[in-house]
């Protein structure tokens, strides 16, 4: 089998990023960035990259630079055979070194290692998760993955919603609480008072670039209402903050959706020490990375959860990974109500009654695209 085309698609939401006026569900992203990796025996493999769509693309295009140093992906790639995901993974790899081994070049190479499964597993026939050697489990608690509101009565309302769609667990970010996390403490207990004592609730969004003490009070404050797991309390990069932060409150820390790479994740692990090690898999280097992630945090003897605020095609990916893995913890389930995140697949997963996700039964992810609603939304 050999690659004979990829697309780059950018599509452009309709809607602003945030929490409308309403207070209803939060708008994703402006642009959404999709793969679709075409081969000769007429199987395509598609992903979803939660990064900025036209800096994607311009990498995936790129002409030569350097050979074998600074290459466009696409041009490496071309001819080559998309089951061989772990040669492709370190020849991608080297073609970017002068574009950064981090960041953006890890962002794409992850899009990239997605639609190869994808394409791998609809090659054998057998859903992704069972082509990375494993279905361990039949379906994910989900958790809904919102913003946070900008009053009590619209946190109360929040809940409300959510729990009546079945929902066990809930996290609010950002918003007006890292606008002012002093509000921590009262938007928070707005949630857990209608929440009550059986639902989980998270709490995410920078507290502070590098007051650790701060953080740890606003924390402090957090944990008589039960918080599960407060979220990048502290830019990523500050590992010697999330250390230092981790020996001084009791609730969990978790942190990792901004890095990449297995290299990254090792240091954050060992220097960072948070308590639960989240990355994405559009952004971490795909389902091959991701697994060695999952194997280094179990080591570690610590959980883990991916990350996943876009589409259907992030959440099937991150589902089939959960699948693979022996002790998944949650799968992060965006309800922003964008088009671009929520449409974009013919057979969209579904909240089950009990608050779990299905894990995709395939082939591959297992998601089909709209082509009519790409059509729709695209702008290149």
């Amino acid at each position: 089998m050999k690659i004979t085309d990829i697309e780059t698609i950018i599509l452009q939401s309709p809607f602003v990023y945030g929490i409308p006026d309403d207070a209803g569900d939060s708008h994703g992203p402006g642009y959404a960035c999709i793969l679709r990796v075409k081969t000769d025996a007429g199987i395509e493999g598609v992903a979803d990259i939660d990064s900025h769509p036209h800096i994607m693309a311009g990498m995936m295009d790129a002409p030569v630079l350097i050979d074998f140093f600074s290459r466009g992906l696409k041009d490496i790639l071309i001819g080559e055979n998309p089951l061989e995901t772990d040669r492709l993974w370190w020849k991608m790899y080297n073609a970017g070194f002068y574009h950064g081994r981090r960041g953006a070049l890890i962002h794409l190479m992850s899009g990239l290692d997605i639609a190869f499964w994808d394409i791998k597993a609809k090659a054998m026939g057998v859903p992704a998760c069972v082509a990375m050697g494993a279905r361990n489990h039949e379906k994910i608690t989900a958790y809904a993955s919102t913003l946070v509101r900008n009053t009590p009565e619209q946190m109360k309302q929040a809940v409300d919603k959510y729990r009546t769609l079945g929902y066990t667990a809930v996290k609010f970010g950002w918003g007006a609480f890292t606008a002012n996390p002093e509000r921590g403490r009262e938007l928070f207990r707005a949630a857990r008072e209608e929440a009550g004592p059986d639902m989980k609730i998270m709490c995410d969004g920078y507290i502070t670039q590098n007051d650790v003490k701060f953080a740890a009070r606003i924390i402090r404050q957090l944990e008589e209402l039960d918080i599960f797991w407060v979220e990048e309390p502290l830019p990523s990069d500050n590992l010697a903050g999330f250390r230092q932060l981790s020996g001084m409150v009791n609730t969990r820390i978790a942190t990792g959706e901004q890095l990449g790479t297995r290299f990254e994740y090792e240091q954050l692990i060992r220097e960072g020490n948070p308590d639960i090690v989240q990355f994405d898999v559009s952004r971490c280097g795909g389902l091959s990375e991701a697994r060695q992630i999952v194997t280094m945090a179990e080591m570690a003897g610590k959980s883990f959860c991916p990350h996943a605020w876009t589409s259907d095609i992030l959440t099937a990916a991150s589902l089939h990974l959960n699948a693979w893995a022996r002790n998944p913890l949650f799968q992060e389930f965006c309800v922003n109500d964008s088009p671009t995140c929520r449409d974009l697949c013919l057979n969209p997963i579904r909240l089950n009654e009990d608050g779990t996700l299905d894990v995709p039964e395939g082939p591959g992810l297992g998601v089909l695209l709209d082509e009519e609603i790409l059509r729709k939304y695209r702008v290149n």
